[in-house]
């Protein structure tokens, strides 16, 4: 299979991502920064530098993704690249984009019904694997902001030109997210854990960003 989608008409101010991204990776960055243990009467304040995950800033940011969430409405590439930009400053930013892209996927899957899931599972693997190149496409089409996004399924190949985060981070770290999408799809279509290789970025000076998804050894 493969198919290609162009959205030339579409630029940095045109609302095209869905709201789940950057909902997903604020909430993602809060939950890393929580501490696992908090000792009775500790002042957290005192003991613990204040974390950006933990600001007023990034809750009033998740309260209002939320909403946008419930009401569908597409976010601009220019504000999720803004905030993509806020991640990359941390130490964890590759850890933080390959979490919120595997919880973007886990997002996607559970709501198909119960139903769909299992008929899924129980599909022959190439059937298998062709569907999951459906909702690979699918999903990262609504993650890929004004980016050209062509998926071929066996074996699985993503690429998309002009990737929102190779443009908001030119070291690549933020390329994680879609690595984390694509994994986590692949391994929940087919039942099969996958992991999704990054051979080409256009951080790397490539044409285009490449994804290819392989079963994991």
């Amino acid at each position: 299979m493969s198919r290609t989608s162009r959205r030339s008409a579409a630029g940095p101010h045109t609302p095209s991502v869905t709201p789940v991204f950057p909902l997903i990776l604020l909430e993602t960055m809060r939950d890393m920064d929580i501490p696992d243990e908090v000792l009775e009467g500790e002042n957290l304040t005192l003991s613990m530098p204040r974390r950006l995950g933990l600001s007023d800033v990034v809750y009033l940011q998740i309260h209002k993704f939320r909403e946008e969430t419930k009401k569908k409405s597409l976010q601009t590439p220019a504000v999720v690249e803004d905030l993509i930009r806020l991640v990359i400053r941390r130490p964890d930013a590759d850890e933080i984009f390959e979490e919120a892209g595997r919880r973007v996927a886990r997002r996607a899957w559970s709501e198909k019904s119960g139903a769909a899931r299992r008929w899924l599972r129980l599909l022959p693997s190439g059937m298998r694997l062709r569907a999951a190149a459906r909702g690979t496409r699918r999903v990262m089409s609504e993650m890929a902001g004004s980016a050209e996004l062509k998926v071929e399924a066996r074996p699985l190949m993503v690429r998309l030109r002009g990737s929102l985060t190779s443009n908001a981070d030119p070291g690549g770290a933020a390329c994680a997210f879609y690595t984390g999408v694509i994994s986590e799809l692949m391994t929940q279509y087919t039942g099969r854990r996958h992991t999704a290789q990054h051979p080409r970025c256009h951080a790397r000076h490539a044409d285009a960003c490449e994804w290819t998804a392989l079963v994991a050894s």
